[in-house]
């Protein structure tokens, strides 16, 4: 259990062993079973506790609720949260509508090319027909070619 809610002076000590009775409860410390029997009451007293901390919590940590002494709400920090918000929304929309076109564009790009209607198994690289092919070289150029490879007398090749 907390220290401050143990040493706390002023709270009435009722209201404290209630408020531990119902915390040792939400936290699984003790079933409600068990809790029940220690505090000497009905089931049904016990739910109606809980609820009513539940809500007093939820009331004490709105930040739209009024102070402890009675003073209007402070909404400059409300309003000034929800600003902030609304502003993070918008932004958050714009880069979402951002990525979502880059990610369009992207696929576009990446988009496997159309190829004919070959028999037999595809290529291993799908992207071999957009290579530029060697272009074949004619039989009086490859005659040329190896006249030029073979070794001369001198040892060196060609010319």
């Amino acid at each position: 259990m907390p220290r401050w809610l143990l040493r706390s002076q002023d709270l009435d000590a009722f209201a404290r062993n209630r408020c531990l009775l119902v915390l040792s409860v939400l936290s699984g410390e003790q079933p409600v079973t068990d809790a029940v029997v220690q505090a000497k009451i009905s089931r049904a007293t016990y739910y109606k506790l809980e609820t009513r901390a539940l809500n007093a919590m939820l009331m004490a940590l709105n930040p739209l609720t009024a102070t402890l002494d009675g003073a209007k709400p402070n909404l400059s920090v409300a309003t000034h949260r929800l600003e902030a918000l609304q502003a993070k929304v918008k932004t958050l929309e714009q880069e979402k509508r951002r990525l979502g076109r880059l990610l369009l564009l992207t696929r576009k790009s990446l988009r496997t090319p159309r190829f004919p209607l070959r028999r037999g198994r595809p290529p291993k690289d799908p992207f071999s027909i957009l290579r530029p092919k060697p272009r074949s070289v004619s039989s009086t150029a490859k005659v040329a070619l190896d006249a030029l490879s073979m070794p001369t007398p001198g040892g060196a090749a060609g010319s």
